[in-house]
């Protein structure tokens, strides 16, 4: 027998989510981390002013607290720790206030955070490779210095922590009617407390080398995944169960493919305004429409982040981050945090309200709805930043994309994009070459399209790997082909790019390099040394046929620095191998296109957005939804389009076809939001 909450190695049985779970499509993410030190902790709450809030946001489902990060439960528990200021059985009460006017409830439990829990049991912590907990206080500090934000003691989630985790879950599924359960803080890596350390040992792994600490991690939380899964559908076949980490806010986890298949959907926590901005949403929705389940976008309403009390969005921002996510697929959810004396904030859900007016009237045309971009895009994995870059580029041209991978079908695509660290391994590569023999087209960047050691190229881009770059920066001298709105002379780049010799492609661009690399030793001017007169030996863009490669890591390049000159050297090469788009739309570069179609109602959707955030502090806002007027669409579908309409109005249009079956319509005007809809 295994002592209890040990992990077994051996492959065994998924205890997978049941069908029928509902993923309502406006929600509200309700925090509700309340210290002790809070006094008369929901003393206020009132049903008829929460079902009054409810209604105000038009809200179908809102996430409510079991326990929060500070490790304290909010109803009557007998197996966790009851808030020594609670009132009331506040969970239950919640419960009953929402199942009363059919709006869903999914109850939130933390998981890798929990204050009490670290201070009872100090041994439940979370260790890093040196053996010290994470988040504590460190020696330095005295107790009245100010905590910084989002600093919590990480647990691990084996041994008896695990128990009391899948005890609490137990309990609370048999005392409340259970829509879902949503866990938090799951799916971080390389435990070392003495359970960990032992178990690794018993699997034949090292605890000190990170790759076996992560693949022991990743069976501990399966198995922990495991054990609340069958807790919970055993009692509520149809619950939906979320563990929040394996959607990634970064890279890594994002595609880790390993944390997905135990949640019913995925949520996708982002906050645009903080935490990486209004162009990670689109890249992480294209990657989630490639699932086969349901995917919600959380924001906030919050001008920063979670947990902002008395932080306000402005309502015409929400309505466009609302719209967006429609847009791309996916169900909508509000962050808010409860007061801790229980009352809700009548400003937030009037705000959220007219953000999900105008959901209630586009949901239809936008929700579970197949991307049909013929542009792909390939991805880096974990490097997000590079990903992130030639996504905006993307985003910022107008240019629809989905994502292309190994495993899935290549000829959807037109062309595809490898971004700057795109590395192959053969599967992949063959599938590529494949793909380029039956008429694909690439644009490979950086060390994309190369082997794990970035060393060799396993697509043939006509040119073959020299070495590294030798200098920290050097410029691009862009040929005939690729100069389209581009300065005559050498423009800059940040970042060096690595030597390749033309094989049997042709040239496309020159490089210039500089005298020498900027050092203590050699440096002329204020930044950057000079470029040389002459051109380099190696390109800086080479073509073979319908494969493009751009040496530079344009895409980190753009991410880090915005540069419109990078921005449109990568377009000018794009376009000449993507030749047929099926989706092209002119608007300014803070306009967004989302082209879907709908096959059940026998319809495509091209959705249109505008609302181009601004720098304000540490935050991006948006703030003025100016309308563009009279803004060219055009689709090349097999389908024969019948008619075209706007969503807002349901206005005609008048549909153009040209002899080479594109077909075009003019939509009158977009402010924050709009959609054409093209029946066949």
């Amino acid at each position: 027998m295994m002592a209890k909450g040990s992990i077994s190695m051996k492959k065994k049985m998924s205890a997978k989510p049941a069908g029928g779970v509902i993923v309502p499509s406006r929600q509200v993410h309700l925090d509700f981390h309340t210290t002790e030190h809070m006094p008369d902790v929901g003393a206020l709450f009132d049903k008829k002013e929460w079902q009054k809030a409810l209604k105000a946001g038009r809200i179908n489902s809102i996430n409510i607290f079991a326990k929060c990060h500070h490790g304290w439960s909010y109803y009557p528990t007998k197996i966790g720790r009851h808030h020594p200021a609670l009132k009331r059985n506040l969970l239950g009460e919640q419960i009953e206030a929402c199942h009363e006017i059919g709006v869903n409830c999914p109850i939130y439990y933390s998981v890798g955070w929990s204050v009490q829990d670290a201070l009872a049991h100090p041994e439940w912590r979370h260790l890093q490779v040196d053996g010290q907990p994470f988040g504590v206080m460190p020696p330095t500090a005295k107790p009245s210095d100010p905590i910084p934000t989002f600093f919590w003691s990480n647990m691990c989630p084996s041994g008896d922590y695990l128990e009391l985790i899948k005890a609490q879950t137990a309990e609370i599924c048999g005392l409340f009617e259970v829509d879902g359960f949503w866990y938090d803080i799951c799916c971080y890596h390389a435990c070392r407390c003495p359970r960990c350390v032992e178990g690794m040992r018993r699997a034949g792994l090292n605890p000190q080398d990170e790759k076996d600490a992560t693949v022991y991690s990743i069976r501990k939380w399966q198995h922990m995944m495991r054990e609340l899964n069958a807790i919970i559908l055993a009692k509520w076949p149809n619950a939906s169960i979320f563990y929040n980490g394996g959607t990634g806010t970064g890279g890594g986890a994002l595609y880790g493919k390993e944390w997905h298949e135990l949640s019913t959907h995925h949520d996708l926590e982002d906050l645009p305004t903080t935490w990486g901005g209004y162009d990670r949403f689109p890249i992480r929705s294209r990657y989630f429409s490639e699932r086969p389940k349901k995917y919600t976008a959380m924001s906030g309403k919050f001008h920063t982040s979670w947990g902002e009390f008395g932080g306000f969005k402005h309502p015409d921002a929400m309505r466009y981050e609302a719209a967006a996510m429609i847009a791309f697929g996916a169900r909508c959810n509000f962050g808010d945090q409860l007061h801790p004396c229980g009352r809700m904030e009548m400003a937030t859900y009037k705000a959220i309200g007219e953000a999900y007016r105008y959901v209630e009237k586009i949901e239809e045309f936008g929700l579970d709805a197949k991307p049909m971009a013929n542009l792909g895009l390939w991805l880096s994995g974990p490097v997000a930043n590079h990903d992130q870059g030639v996504a905006s580029m993307l985003l910022e041209s107008q240019m629809d994309f989905r994502i292309a991978e190994a495993g899935r079908d290549l000829s959807v695509f037109d062309a595809i994009v490898l971004a700057d660290e795109a590395r192959l391994d053969e599967g992949a590569a063959e599938a590529l070459r494949a793909y380029v023999r039956g008429g694909g087209a690439l644009l490979v960047l950086g060390r994309g399209g190369m082997d794990a050691e970035g060393k060799r190229f396993l697509v043939d881009v006509g040119a073959e790997y020299v070495g590294p770059a030798e200098y920290d920066i050097d410029y691009i001298v862009a040929g005939r082909e690729l100069a389209r709105d581009l300065p005559e002379g050498p423009f800059l780049c940040y970042t060096a790019a690595p030597r390749v010799r033309v094989t049997d492609g042709k040239a496309l661009a020159a490089i210039r390099e500089p005298y020498f690399s900027r050092t203590w030793e050699h440096y002329c001017g204020h930044q950057n040394t000079p470029y040389r007169l002459e051109n380099a030996a190696h390109p800086a863009a080479v073509q073979k046929g319908r494969v493009i490669y751009l040496p530079h890591a344009l895409g980190e390049m753009y991410h880090a620095h915005g540069a419109r000159v990078h921005r449109q050297f990568f377009v000018n090469a794009l376009r000449r191998v993507y030749r047929r788009p099926n989706c092209v739309v002119a608007m300014p570069s803070g306009g967004r296109v989302s082209f879907v179609k709908q096959p059940e109602r026998n319809r495509y959707v091209v959705h249109l957005l505008y609302g181009p955030p601004m720098p304000r502090g540490r935050c991006q806002v948006i703030e003025d939804l100016v309308p563009l007027y009279d803004v060219p669409v055009q689709i090349v579908v097999p389908e024969k389009i019948r008619r075209a309409r706007t969503v807002t109005d349901g206005k005609r249009l008048r549909l153009t076809i040209g002899g080479d079956g594109k077909i075009s319509v003019v939509a009158p005007k977009v402010q924050c939001h709009e959609a054409v809809v093209l029946e066949y």
